[in-house]
Order: C-alpha cells, then structure tokens, then sequence
C-alpha cells in the first residue's frame, strides 16, 4: 500500500510522468556498482522546470525523499534511492534549447545523452570534449554534470566542471534559480555553478545545462605502445606530461587487461602493459609530438601495438571494463577512481600489485594517467565471505594511500554511498562547510539524502 504522502502527490502529477509498476520501480533501484539496490514507492517523468519545482515543493512540505536519475550508469551507488522516496528520471528531459554556433556555446536539458550531442554539433564543426569513456553512448549530460565527468581527452581539455558556464537548478525547496552566465570568464560572485558541477544531485536538480563548445580539431592521429613491464609504460606517460607534449590523450591499460581482452577477443596480443595516445591538431604540429613521443618510448624499450587486420588499437580500450567482468563471471567488481599527482603513479600502480599478492587477489589498473587518473579493478567472488572481505580492505587501503599522497578519494565517479566514508580523511574541517552549504540550499535533506557525507540521514 503506498504513503498517503505519495498517494496526494500522484494526485497532482500529469498521469503519463509516472509508474508504480514494480518492474520499472526495481529498474531504478540500482546503478552499476556492486552495491545493493533500493526499490523506490513512486518513478516520475518530469519534462519542464516548472513540473519538478512543483513536485519538489510538495515534497518539502511532506518530507518525501528525492533521488534523481540519468542514465543510471554511476558506480558508486550514486543514484540509488536510498531512502526509498521517489526517483525522478530525467532521460525524457532531451530538448536542444538554442545553440549559439557564433559564441561556441549550447543550452540543452539534462538528459540528453554525450553521444546524442556530439552528434549534433558534428555539422557544425563543434564537439563537447570530456568524453566519459566506454559510456559515451549512455550516459547523459546532467549525469555528467552531477558528477563532473572526466574522460580520455581531459588531459587536453579538462573535465565537465570546465564547460559549464549556466544552470537552471530547482532547490530543496522548490525555487528555481539561474545561476552563472552565458560569458566565458566572470569575476562576479561566487562560482557556484563549480558548485553545482559535482554536488551528485545533494544541493539542486538540474533541468538547463549552458556549455561552451570546442571547435573539431583540424586532423588526429591515434596510436599506442606495447612496454615490457608496468614501470616502463607508466614512467613515459609521466615524462611525456612532465615536457607538456600536446596530447589530447593517453590511456594506460596493465597486462591483466590485455590479458582480459585476449581472453573476451582472441586478440592475440603479447600480455604486456599498453599506452594509448590521440594526437590532435595540424599534421606538421602532430608529426612533431610524435616524434618525442616515439623517443621517449624507444628509451623505455616500448613497441608499437599492431592488431590483425590493422585494425584501430584504440578499439580494444573501449572494451576493457567489460572484459573485466566477464572474465570471471561468478566474481564482483570492486573498484575506485582514484586521483593523484602525476608524479605518484609508478607507485601507486605498484602498490596496487603488491595489495593483490597479499590478499590473493587479480586486479587490473588502468585509466586517464595523463590526468592523474586510475580505475583499480579487483575481482572478487561475493558469496566467499573471506574473498569479499579482503577485496573491501584492499580497495580501502588503496584509496587511503592515494589520499596520503596528496590524492583524493575520487577522480570522476563522484562518492555517492561507497566512498562517503573517506570525505574526513580527505577533506578535514573542510567538510563541515560542505554539509552547512547542503542545508542552505536543501534543509531539509530530501534531494539525494545519505550521500557524499558521513553520518547524514
């Protein structure tokens, strides 16, 4: 039997924006990570501002809990209902507003998908840069604002937060508020639309999404590099940042993950630690970065990577994840985005193999390097306690570590439920004013509650 709480609410919605069928209420109880799920009582399809601050306000009124939703590809339990409530999927919210194709800028709604926009911007000339991985083709704008997505081309271009320059959000309360501007730089107030960029849907929901657009470049040229151990591979990657080569991008993938990819693709590759580069740019200033780079990697004993059938090597990375997963398929992912100083991977890439010996595990390192980026993939099989245990105190100390050397719990998935435990560590005094801006802008806590901070109902 439902709340009478929601009961009213489903009074007042458009009777086409809403289900309780259990079938779809379980499809948004869970994301992509390995945490459980939670059924939430009512899914809304809102499709304007004003539809959401009117279904906020009465949530305010009647404390019912709100998570919002995109694509449902987070992985850290970012989107989960935990307090059951209501879900607000934002995926039919795809209208391309206006685009401003002489300011290099475009207003759009939230759920429109990475891929969907490029698309679109392709006869114009433009692109949307920070492209989220293997994900490009699901996951939405708003999910990529709410957790200031990075990707493969971040290096060169920076994450999300960079090109965000306007947002209309709706507050805990239900005031819709316009924030930022459509100028490129601004010295007036404070930078809240940063603010909003990250905030995973605690401190508003987000229904407008101004950003500014880069111009296609000229020509690129992608290659990689096969290296005979890990420490080769990933002191070039920190050589070829250190002389600030102009790399749009440079992908790291250990010989666990060839040896994965062989395993899904009988690729037939030599298992050993692979870089991934894109070169941007005219063909003079390319071939002139490739030079360097083709001596940086003579000098670490690297070898081009060819595939049959000269085939793209950069096809196989966006196949990584998956071939991951399915390597065992009885066994879990626990993973972690770590980020840190440049300088601090070789290390970090040890340590992670060092951790796996000592709990008898297999994980896989791979990631935005260039970035300062890691995935730590550990696989592990739920149902043995012993196993499953070991993987959580692994991923723990590994994410300790990176934060004891000046690194954060997170580079791009956001903390969602999984990581909230680590934000004192990280953040010290730090996070109080964080939790004092969650209650100015939602005092009540019902937007995304019992996520990113520790001991928050």
């Amino acid at each position: 039997m439902l709340d009478k709480n929601i009961s009213q609410l489903i009074d007042i919605l458009n009777p086409d924006h809403f289900t309780i069928n259990k079938t779809d209420l379980i499809s948004v109880s869970h994301d992509e990570s390995s945490l459980d799920g939670v059924i939430p009582e009512l899914l809304i399809y809102p499709e304007t501002s004003q539809e959401i601050s009117n279904i906020i306000k009465f949530c305010y009124k009647n404390e019912i809990k709100i998570t919002t939703r995109g694509a449902g590809t987070s992985l850290e339990g970012n989107s989960i209902p935990v307090k059951g409530g209501i879900v607000l999927d934002l995926s039919k919210m795809k209208q391309i507003i206006e685009l401003r194709e002489n300011d290099l800028q475009i207003s759009i709604q939230p759920g429109i998908i990475y891929k969907e926009l490029n698309d679109f911007l392709k006869p114009y000339g433009l692109f949307f840069p920070p492209s989220p991985g293997g994900s490009s083709d699901i996951a939405t704008i708003g999910g990529m604002v709410s957790t200031n997505a990075s990707g493969i081309y971040s290096v060169k271009y920076g994450g999300t937060r960079d090109y965000v320059l306007k947002l209309k959000i709706i507050t805990g309360t239900g005031e819709v508020i316009d924030i930022g501007n459509h100028c490129v730089k601004s010295s007036s107030g404070y930078h809240l639309v940063g603010l909003l960029c990250g905030s995973e849907g605690t401190l508003g929901i987000i229904t407008e999404i101004t950003l500014k657009l880069k111009g296609l470049p000229e020509n690129y040229k992608k290659i990689a590099y096969s290296f005979p151990e890990e420490n080769k591979a990933v002191s070039a990657i920190t050589e070829m940042i250190k002389y600030g080569l102009d790399i749009s991008a440079v992908e790291y993938l250990d010989r666990h993950c060839i040896s994965a990819l062989n395993n899904l693709k009988s690729y037939g590759l030599e298992e050993n630690p692979v870089i991934f580069l894109e070169l941007q740019g005219s063909e003079e200033s390319i071939e002139s970065t490739l030079s360097y780079i083709n001596t940086i990697c003579n000098d670490y004993n690297a070898k081009e990577l060819i595939l049959k059938n000269n085939q793209n090597p950069w096809e196989i990375r966006h196949h990584t994840t998956t071939s991951i997963k399915l390597l065992k398929k009885d066994h879990t992912i626990i993973r972690n985005d770590i980020a840190f100083p440049i300088s601090k991977l070789s290390i970090l890439v040890e340590k992670c193999y060092d951790l796996a010996k000592e709990y008898n595990l297999l994980v896989h390192t791979f990631g935005h390097v260039g970035l300062g980026i890691l995935h730590v993939l550990i696989l592990a099989d739920k149902n043995n306690k012993t196993d499953w245990n070991n993987a959580q105190k692994m991923n723990e100390t590994i994410i300790e570590y990176a934060i004891n050397l000046n690194g954060s719990t997170s580079g791009e998935h956001g903390i969602g439920i999984s990581l909230k435990k680590f934000m004192e560590k990280e953040h010290g005094k730090a996070l109080d004013l964080m939790i004092g801006i969650k209650k100015v802008f939602d005092p009540k806590n019902i937007l995304n509650p019992d996520k990113i901070f520790p001991n928050q109902n």
